[in-house]
């Protein structure tokens, strides 16, 4: 598939150690996610702060690391680290529907309740990837974002887009 939009990865094979690595990955983040003004629906995006590890916030942690073991010891992930400039991309483009795009049935946008608030959820099918955002009162929180690596995980969330537009299509 081939969106103008997309950025190119960010490999590790391109830089001389982790430490550098990490460093222009941080880079990114903070220039494209913390001290930037990105706004959705004329509310700023903002990125989860505390706790903070190595003076690096969570949020980071969130979009460049996994927690395999559901036990809160991220370990990095390679995916996730390659594609950090496209979270900016993905918000940015939220409405892409580039008739010029090979392949590419847009990006799919739904809404999903999560304890008191609703989650944004941005995905784009063909490339596997996905950035969820919180609505809140005043602001819109980053929760993540990842590559989906299996197949039932992608029907899942391909399933949950369903059927928000059918339900949201209902009530028209």
């Amino acid at each position: 598939m081939e969106c103008k939009w997309l950025p190119e990865l960010i490999y590790y094979n391109d830089f001389d150690s982790c430490e550098e690595y990490k460093a222009a990955l941080y880079k990114i983040f903070c220039d494209d996610l913390k001290n930037s003004t990105l706004t959705l629906d004329g509310l700023k995006i903002q990125i989860r702060y505390h706790p903070k590890e190595n003076n690096m916030e969570e949020a980071f942690y969130h979009v460049t690391c996994q927690d395999y073991n559901k036990d809160k010891d991220r370990a990095p992930d390679f995916r996730r680290c390659e594609r950090i400039k496209w979270i900016r991309k993905f918000i940015e483009n939220i409405n892409c529907n580039e008739p010029d795009c090979e392949d590419c049935e847009g990006i799919k946008v739904w809404e999903e309740k999560y304890k008191s608030n609703k989650r944004i959820h941005i995905l784009l099918e063909e490339e596997r990837y996905i950035v969820v955002l919180e609505k809140r009162p005043k602001y819109i929180l980053l929760i993540t974002a990842f590559y989906i690596e299996h197949d039932h995980f992608l029907d899942k969330k391909i399933k949950q887009y369903n059927r928000y537009k059918a339900k949201n299509a209902s009530q028209r």
